[in-house]
């Protein structure tokens, strides 16, 4: 993949923090050969996410781009997907008479998408195709990025010590109910389905994995949907818990991106959080088309593919 991606010139400017960039003169709805979605993907690699501007991606052409990084994976709430889509889930406060027709307000606090399932998402794709405005035109509805790689990298070493060989605990049922009850007055949802339950079993993650290309360590808990950790009750967890947290999201590593109709964001589900900012509320409209990669289990430590690349050559 490195030497196909050194093939294509990719224009990169990066964010300044620890996470984020912009890719320059792509059209994601054209042709891409090999060399240039290597390219990206190791920029994706690199970056934490980057940021295409400017952007017409209508829904299959956002499902093939996708579909090059990998296996699509389907969002357990089909009821939120679009309409003859089945990959793409609509992340959107926008109404059909009472009902929402996609994940209002998702994503408020820090997480990492599908953390949930036993194999988490790789990457993810996320189109803007709405974008709410003040009335003076000002985009509303940022979204934040953090980077636990480098979260991993600064920590005092007492709490590397501490998390070493610890699992998190993962509970997609309880986030749930969560939400329902704050969406519960403007956008309430439907409890999950007994199939949607039995999809969604509780699972634990090591809570310092190992990347798949690069090798380095990076914490893998969050706030959304992390409820404890293995051995500790979840009182005891708590106050390490809070302390990891807090380490990611300081503002010094935290990329604020601020939408603009067209953008598309790809971004390493693995080495990052997120967060969006819900400033807005109807009639603003947010729209948002999103794809998810399918990953594979976690792992605390072992050989990255680059390494086991360069072994093998």
């Amino acid at each position: 993949m490195s030497e196909a991606a050194a093939k294509a010139a990719l224009r990169i400017t990066r964010s300044g923090k620890p996470v984020g960039a912009e890719i320059h003169d792509i059209d994601l709805a054209q042709p891409l050969d090999d060399a240039t979605v290597a390219a990206i993907r190791l920029a994706v690699d690199t970056c934490g996410m980057v940021v295409f501007r400017d952007q017409n991606l209508p829904p299959d052409e956002q499902t093939a781009l996708s579909r090059r990084l990998g296996p699509l994976a389907k969002h357990v709430r089909q009821e939120y997907a679009l309409a003859g889509h089945p990959e793409i889930h609509l992340i959107s406060n926008v109404k059909e008479g009472e009902r929402s027709i996609g994940s209002a307000y998702a994503g408020d606090d820090w997480h990492t998408d599908l953390c949930f399932m036993r194999e988490p998402l790789r990457y993810a794709i996320l189109h803007a195709v709405e974008v709410p405005t003040d009335e003076k035109g000002t985009v509303l509805g940022d979204t934040w990025f953090a980077s636990t790689t480098y979260a991993y990298d600064t920590l005092p070493d007492r709490l590397k010590s501490r998390i070493a060989g610890l699992q998190g605990v993962f509970q997609y049922h309880r986030a749930q109910e969560r939400k329902r009850e704050q969406r519960a007055k403007d956008h309430p949802r439907p409890p999950l389905t007994a199939e949607q339950k039995a999809a969604t079993p509780d699972v634990t993650h090591p809570m310092v994995i190992t990347h798949p290309i690069s090798g380095r360590k990076l914490i893998y808990v969050n706030q959304v949907y992390t409820f404890g950790v293995v051995g500790m009750t979840e009182e005891e967890a708590a106050p390490l818990l809070a302390e990891i947290y807090a380490h990611i999201t300081r503002p010094e590593a935290v990329y604020v991106h601020k939408w603009r109709r067209g953008d598309v964001i790809i971004w390493d589900n693995w080495p990052t959080q997120h967060k969006a900012i819900g400033d807005y509320r109807l009639p603003q409209r947010r729209l948002m088309h999103r794809t998810a990669i399918m990953g594979t289990v976690p792992f605390e430590s072992a050989t990255p593919a680059l390494e086991e690349a360069a072994a093998a050559s």
